[in-house]
């Protein structure tokens, strides 16, 4: 299936000096920026144990259901065979869904864009543990060992992945409810290669978005971007040392969330510029306390998806951005090959003149390579 025509025509606004000081407010119809019009997800609450403890635990996960022709969201129900949603597709569009996990400090709202851009796909959007609506884990330490356990049981749940039968999983679901497709963001790609290495036969595909390629500290980055991890390791390290409320209100300071903002921007549209910005603001002190925020930091900066690259065999398609402070070209084209060992298809797309915020700055370029490896994919 291929990406819809844009529903509007988007029109960039360039960027005057002021606005990377002043920011202007955000565009409240997004359709500028991307050319399609929002879509409005329903929010699901997941029972899930905790890893360590096995305590239940809510998981917030936001649905975006297909819409019709007619612009009228089919809704969800779940099914007899699976117990879940299973995946419906509705209304003759691509009826493989997609698990989409966001990025470190993130929630839902990071990869609202780019849901937008792929109106005729249904979008499961789990909020990691810690953040968003998800409460932190009761007991375990915040890890993405436990991050793939609880996001794997949560999928379980929804009846998206293959059931079990007598114990054991089923190679393939039932034709009717077909495999999704696995997306993750910059930490959130660390995780989807991590559950996706777990059992490559549950999922569709594999599509990384900014992945992170290379450990924050690696020996053969760039003397710049070192020194911005180190930068970076210190504030969360030093915030985590303080008392609590000054550590808190380091972490949650409105100047360290502009300046982040800043230094990750390469747009040069003013609407863009603004919603990232408004995006950071409201949602990137959306977690539940300073704990996990520091336990998802160094959890964030001490794997890759190199780690698990030997082990994705299934296709994989990797989005990256030319000028990524978190991950180099070179780090990308390593990453990839190293896929391409295990991987039937391991397809690598670089983006010019975009860095480490994809996802917001270039939605509707990421989503027509999405729905084009997609597509690939059914035909194979």
């Amino acid at each position: 299936m291929s990406t819809p025509p844009p529903t509007v025509t988007a029109r960039p606004l360039p960027i005057r000096l002021r606005d990377r000081v002043v920011v202007p407010p955000a565009p409240r119809d997004t359709s500028v920026i991307t050319g399609f019009s929002a879509r409005t997800p329903e929010r699901i609450m997941v029972e899930v144990p905790d890893p360590v403890s096995g305590r239940p635990t809510p998981l917030a996960v936001w649905h975006y259901a297909v819409e019709s022709p007619a612009g009228d969201a089919r809704v969800a129900q779940p099914t007899a065979e699976s117990g879940g949603f299973g995946g419906f597709g509705g209304f003759g569009g691509d009826r493989t869904p997609i698990v989409a996990l966001h990025g470190f400090r993130g929630d839902h709202h990071g990869l609202a864009l780019l849901a937008d851009c792929l109106p005729g796909l249904e979008i499961f959007l789990p909020e990691l543990p810690g953040f968003g609506h998800s409460p932190a884990f009761p007991d375990a330490p915040h890890t993405v060992a436990h991050y793939v356990t609880v996001l794997g049981s949560a999928v379980d749940a929804l009846g998206l992945v293959p059931g079990t039968s007598a114990g054991r999983r089923a190679a393939v679901p039932p034709s009717h409810l077909p495999r999704p497709t696995l997306l993750g963001h910059s930490f959130g790609s660390v995780i989807a290669a991590q559950l996706a290495a777990a059992d490559p036969e549950r999922w569709d595909g594999l599509v990384l978005l900014n992945p992170i390629c290379e450990p924050a500290l690696a020996a053969d980055d760039s003397t710049s971007k070192v020194l911005m991890s180190r930068i970076a390791e210190g504030y969360y390290e030093v915030s985590a040392a303080l008392p609590e409320r000054l550590g808190s209100a380091l972490l949650s300071s409105p100047l360290v969330v502009w300046i982040t903002g800043t230094v990750m921007a390469k747009t040069a549209d003013r609407h863009t510029l603004a919603y990232l910005h408004d995006q950071h603001q409201n949602y990137f002190s959306a977690y539940d306390h300073r704990q996990v925020l520091v336990e998802a930091y160094r959890a964030s900066t001490t794997g890759s998806v190199l780690d698990v690259a030997e082990q994705l065999r299934l296709p994989v398609l990797l989005v990256a951005g030319a000028d990524d402070e978190l991950g180099s070209v070179r780090g990308q084209k390593k990453l990839a090959r190293r896929i391409g060992r295990a991987s039937p298809r391991a397809q690598l797309e670089i983006l010019d003149g975009v860095g480490h915020l994809i996802h917001y700055e270039r939605a509707p370029e990421a989503a027509t390579l999405i729905s084009a490896f997609r597509a690939e994919l059914g035909r194979t």
